[in-house]
């Protein structure tokens, strides 16, 4: 599986993707609104491996894509995922050196294209931590807007969090 755009490709992950992926995932600003157990070097590795198995099921309901450069330097992941009938989510991680430079939002408009044209998505949403800014402005850069806020809905780091939803449907992507 590969999505191309003019800087990017979106490929299905590899092995020899992982010492990338560590570094990646293994930044502190990364870590920020991650639980402990989701932002560990056991938790990467094994993520890694289930975007792997993903990519080798049939039919496939998930595409956790890595991210990256023309000459194929891993920066990040970016996936949607089957959640029911016609409603798919997001998701997208990016390595702190390349925040701000736009990569994200080619890499979700990319993702969410995919959907809609190939997965005959009819709604697709990203759940965020609502304090995750750049995850927000991310959202609405391409055309989500906020459907809901959970308040308290998870618990980590001592603390709870609040978690909030931005959604798409097929008509808004078309217009």
């Amino acid at each position: 599986m590969e999505l191309k755009t003019g800087k990017l490709i979106l490929r299905d992950f590899r092995f020899d993707d992982l010492p990338a992926y560590l570094l990646l995932r293994s930044d502190s600003k990364f870590q920020r609104f991650y639980s402990e157990e989701e932002s560990g070097d056991e938790k990467s590795e094994s993520l890694l491996r289930f975007f792997i198995e993903q990519a080798n099921e049939t039919p496939r309901t998930k595409f956790q894509l890595a991210i990256c450069s023309n000459d194929q330097v891993l920066m990040g992941s970016c996936g949607i995922r089957m959640e029911g009938a016609g409603s798919y989510s997001i998701g997208c991680e990016l390595g702190r050196r390349w925040h701000g430079s736009g990569i994200a939002r080619q890499a979700c408009t990319a993702i969410i294209e995919f959907g809609f044209r190939d997965l005959n998505a009819e709604r697709i949403y990203a759940e965020t931590i609502s304090e995750n800014i750049a995850a927000i402005r991310l959202c609405a850069s391409v055309g989500l807007k906020m459907e809901t806020e959970r308040i308290n809905d998870r618990f980590f780091k001592g603390r709870s969090w609040n978690t909030a939803v931005y959604s798409i449907m097929r008509n808004e992507w078309l217009e």
